[in-house]
């Protein structure tokens, strides 16, 4: 599908590497953001697309993305000229390991390249940087965040359950634990798809971390409450 229709806005996404997905919309859904906050940064923005949902959401923050493709660039900055929300909507193309601002960030949110290891497209050199740790590793991303994140800043991440485990070592190592932690499981029983962290600093390790489990879909196959209730503002289908 070229062309994402949601409620109030639209993304194309022909040329774009990464495409839409059910566990990023569903982060961009979920995302907490405390009243105080007004400059936010993204960090591989894509089609721009959580971007988008998150500005629906809140109406008085201002968005930085960073995105190292210059066609998923010049595809998000149209789907941001194309939304209400164009004014507050900033796409920049660049490497995140290169990216300089004037400004600290009171929120910076990822859905980060996690693969390491994995079997690479020999063709599609885009999609490689899209999901691949090639440009940006992980430790990269931690000490990346911590310098452009203002000292009271939250910093939220999604990632797959043991890629978060390599990641949340990075954050310690640079001054950041934990403090609330969602998991997204397709049903109830089955294993989990995605954690999306939040993370801000404090040097000792937090014993009671919050906790929330977010289900795509019930026993019958139906979409879940959980679900429907993050999603009802965007999806069509509700």
């Amino acid at each position: 599908m070229s062309i994402f229709h949601f409620k109030k806005f639209s993304v194309q996404q022909k040329n774009s590497p990464a495409k839409i997905t059910t566990d990023a919309t569903l982060f961009a859904a979920s995302l907490q953001i405390p009243p105080d906050v007004k400059n936010v940064l993204e960090i591989g923005t894509g089609t721009g697309v959580l971007s988008l949902m998150i500005a629906q959401r809140f109406s008085d923050i201002k968005i930085d993305a960073v995105e190292i493709n210059p066609i998923a660039h010049d595809e998000a900055q149209n789907n941001f000229n194309d939304s209400k929300w164009s004014d507050r909507l900033k796409v920049v193309l660049k490497d995140f390991n290169e990216f300089e601002s004037e400004r600290k960030y009171d929120l910076i949110f990822s859905n980060p390249p996690f693969f390491k290891n994995n079997l690479q497209s020999q063709s599609n050199k885009g999609k490689n940087t899209a999901y691949h740790t090639n440009l940006l590793s992980f430790e990269a991303l931690a000490k990346g965040v911590n310098l452009h994140l203002a000292e009271k800043g939250e910093v939220h991440i999604m990632l797959p359950y043991y890629e978060m485990s390599l990641f949340e070592k990075e954050m310690q190592a640079v001054g950041f634990q934990c403090k609330r932690r969602i998991e997204l499981r397709h049903q109830a029983e089955s294993k989990i798809i995605r954690l999306f962290n939040v993370y801000n600093r404090g040097e000792e390790e937090r014993v009671n971390i919050e906790k929330e489990v977010i289900i795509v879909r019930d026993k019958n196959n139906n979409f879940h409450p959980s679900y429907i209730k993050l999603m009802k503002d965007f999806l069509t289908i509700f």
